[in-house]
């Protein structure tokens, strides 16, 4: 019952995703560079973060220079901060992984309300998809990815309200 639940759901999401909402004006949306981002593929879960924020440098650099608006950029990196926290967490306690599920729905949340389709942002969706894209770029990392989500199998969360940006 789950997978068919978690299939629909996901076929729903990426439906949405396709979805740009810029009404066929593709010209004024922001795109980042169409270069292929040099990703950090050493086997540890955790990467090289060199000055210790929690974002991997790699994923850091990749924001920084594709994304020019502030606004943008906290938000990406807010996010890119909760998915290496989700690689990172003892799946075994349901607390911490609810808690960093709830952090990281705080940054989609961001996400949502500082990207706007119809200002000629990029589609919210798959701006944070790159990042965890990004972010699971390795087997070791994907592992850690599924693991985290499989422990919040059985969990409950509502939706974040307000602002949720640092």
């Amino acid at each position: 019952m789950f997978k068919k639940i978690f299939i629909t759901a996901t076929a729903i999401f990426l439906l949405i995703g396709c979805n740009s909402d810029s009404g066929g004006n593709t010209s004024q949306v922001e795109k980042p560079s169409e270069e292929i981002p040099t990703l950090d593929m050493t086997d540890t879960i955790e990467g090289i973060d060199e000055n210790q924020n929690g974002i991997r440098d790699d994923i850091e650099d990749y924001v920084n220079k594709n994304y020019p608006k502030e606004e943008h950029r906290k938000a990406m990196l807010q996010f890119a901060r909760t998915m290496q926290a989700k690689l990172l967490v003892d799946t075994t306690n349901v607390i911490v992984v609810k808690q960093a599920d709830i952090q990281s729905s705080r940054a989609q949340n961001c996400i949502y309300s500082q990207f706007d389709a119809k200002r000629g942002d990029e589609n919210s969706y798959t701006a944070w998809n790159k990042i965890r894209s990004m972010t699971t770029n390795t087997k070791v990392r994907l592992r850690a990815y599924l693991d985290f989500n499989k422990a919040l199998e059985g969990t409950v969360l509502s939706l974040p309200e307000g602002d949720t940006c640092e």
